[in-house]
């Protein structure tokens, strides 16, 4: 079934076909980036890359990290510093993460090399090249993008320290797989697994032993400031995040669907889930929460829910792992297939995984009769897994595994190919039973495609850019294709509020309210309306059921004191603008009206430091301007 070595006259052009491979791949690249500029998602507005983009901005601001890391550093740290070379360039940032991209590829013509040979190779090269998924995420800001090239890089390490145990190999391994961990944890298992193997192989072997003994010491080395920072600017035990805990049970509740989906009371973006996975944490055990304890609170349920319901999880586990090999991209953050729908560049037939998933099965097929580093590979693949499945399943969260499925599936065609032309028929059908199987296995679908959602999304991103008019657009189709989306609603009735259109608006809001009661934003928008109208007393009657809903809701607590103040109740006001503020620090608004009630109570000084503050997080924040001139 192995290969035999490549001829030698394609040795002597490998590194041009491998050049030529690059700067193709390079010119995809550069070619999507160019495409995707006038996109809605070219900016980093919602969801994981707002996130890890405002993170960045503080930190380029020295507003460093003073609590517990919620999710892990090493990728907002790694932007934060491409801000600070560039002048906050995005642009620049996306170049980075290409070229990260370039050195990948690299990585995987070496993976496939070292895996067979030189044809295997650049057969996955070529198919990481044509690769859609991976063009697409490299521009966008998520941590797989530098999961990505570590997690190549770790696994190659992997390979020559098993190779040849030696200091230098030690070194090089235990400081890529620790960059990778802080990127993406899905790497611990293995490699705890693998220096608990090392270490028994290597009992009597001095010299080996202490290689080993000293790649967990740069291993754990690279770890060890994640887990001191939580311990010394957050007090608390935390490993690396906090946030596993909410995350094992979005994965492992009796509601799960092996994908994301945000459980009851809590948001769907990163700061809606830091604020809401506490709310719901500390109000059901009565007393203020450590992050340990929130997470330790989450993951508690979920174990309740796996104890209680046996057959369920082993159910949903084997669910996730039909979803990690589900030919669409089953997405968070932005979204693949979608993105084909508004950019004529990803609607050319680029390979997918719908192509590349089946072919990894006949990979697997090559792997098993290929000897050399067949265990190490089904581990490394075996253990991100078992990590994944633990918690739910997106398409994003499979690419850095893409560094070892495009060599697998390189060997998988070469080994067929080879079978066919010798006519080896048991050999033949054995692989194309797997090419099969993998078929069956990527388009099972147990999980339907939400259009809708995705048409929400680029409204909001557009709105956010205040374009209005190509964001109603958006709205109106996710309305055609889900009339009673309690989302789509109160997102046309947030932009036809931005239009001035504000009785059309109210309709939007109450329909939101019919279609999910426990909407608080929507509440929030109709005392918004009232308050417009001069109807205090009803508008206070909204603001305060949708702080009842979601007591941590800045902009309520915000608009409530609004209500209060134009009553000249400053008292009231004061309370609401501070815990307004206690929830949002970054609020120019809720800065802005905190100093105009100081005031009025003679406290000048501290107002002009409140609007100060507010101008520095909005420099256009207009209320903030003519606050000042006041004084």
């Amino acid at each position: 079934m192995t290969s035999k070595i490549a001829p030698e006259i394609l040795k002597q052009k490998t590194p041009f076909l491998l050049w030529v491979l690059l700067v193709l791949a390079l010119a995809v690249k550069i070619l999507y980036l160019k495409s995707s500029m006038g996109g809605p998602f070219y900016d980093p507005l919602l969801l994981d890359p707002k996130y890890y983009h405002q993170w960045a901005l503080r930190l380029v601001g020295g507003q460093w990290d003073t609590g517990v890391f919620y999710g892990l550093p090493l990728y907002p740290y790694f932007l934060a510093l491409c801000y600070k070379v560039s002048d906050n360039s995005l642009l620049f940032v996306k170049s980075f993460q290409i070229a990260l991209g370039m050195g990948t590829l690299f990585l995987i013509y070496k993976i496939g090399c070292k895996l067979r040979d030189v044809k295997v190779g650049l057969l996955a090269v070529f198919f990481a090249g044509i690769y859609g998924p991976l063009f697409f995420n490299e521009t966008v800001l998520i941590a797989e993008t530098l999961s990505l090239p570590l997690y190549a890089l770790s696994f190659l390490c992997v390979l020559r320290f098993i190779d040849e145990i030696n200091f230098k190999n030690a070194i090089f391994l235990g400081l890529a797989a620790g960059l990778a961990t802080l990127t993406k944890a899905g790497i611990l298992l293995f490699m705890t697994l693998f220096f608990i193997y090392l270490f028994f192989c290597t009992l009597g072997k001095k010299g080996k032993l202490s290689a080993v003994l000293v790649c967990l010491l740069f291993y754990f080395g690279i770890l060890a400031p994640v887990t001191i920072h939580n311990f010394v600017r957050g007090q608390d035990h935390v490993f690396l995040t906090s946030h596993a805990g909410f995350n094992f049970y979005i994965g492992n509740n009796s509601q799960s669907q092996g994908v994301f989906v945000a459980p009851e009371g809590t948001g769907s973006n990163v700061e809606a889930q830091i604020a809401d996975s506490r709310q719901v944490a500390e109000e059901e055990m009565g007393r203020p929460l450590k992050p340990s304890e929130i997470s330790n609170f989450w993951a508690q349920k979920a174990w309740s829910f796996i104890r209680g319901n046996p057959r369920q999880f082993a159910e949903l586990c084997g669910r996730k792992l039909a979803l990690f090999f589900d030919s669409r991209e089953i997405s968070d953050v932005d979204d693949y297939q979608f993105g084909a729908k508004i950019n004529e560049f990803l609607q050319i037939p680029w390979m997918n995984f719908a192509v590349l998933g089946p072919l990894v099965f006949m990979g697997f097929v090559s792997l098993m009769r290929q000897p050399g580093y067949r265990v190490v590979t089904f581990a490394w693949i075996g253990t991100y897994l078992v990590g994944l499945v633990s918690f739910f399943v997106t398409a994003r969260y499979r690419l850095p595994l893409l560094p070892v499925f495009f060599p697998l599936a390189a060997m998988g065609v070469l080994d067929l190919w080879e079978n066919l032309k010798k006519f080896s028929l048991i050999n033949s059908l054995l692989l194309l039973a797997a090419l099969a199987g993998g078929i069956v296995v990527s388009r099972m679908e147990l999980v339907h495609t939400d259009w809708s959602r995705n048409y929400i999304n680029a409204g909001d991103a557009l709105l956010e850019k205040r374009d209005t008019l190509a964001a109603k657009d958006f709205y109106k189709q996710a309305l055609e294709i889900d009339p009673y989306s309690g989302k789509a609603n109160l997102a046309m009735g947030l932009v036809l509020t931005r239009e001035g259109s504000y009785d059309e608006a109210k309709d939007y809001y109450v329909r939101a309210i019919d279609i999910d009661p426990e909407n608080s934003q929507a509440f929030n928008n109709l005392g918004l309306w009232y308050d417009r109208k001069g109807e205090a007393d009803s508008a206070e009657k909204y603001f305060l059921k949708a702080i009842e809903l979601k007591p941590n809701s800045s902009q309520a607590h915000n608009n409530l004191g609004m209500v209060y103040g134009k009553r000249g109740d400053n008292e009231k006001a004061l309370k609401e603008f501070e815990l307004s503020l206690a929830l949002n620090p970054n609020s120019a608004r809720a800065n802005t009206n905190l100093g105009l009630i100081l005031r009025r109570a003679g406290q000048t000084e501290e107002a002009r430091r409140l609007w100060e503050r507010a101008l520095e997080i909005d420099p256009e924040f207009n209320e903030a301007k003519k606050a000042l001139e006041l004084i």
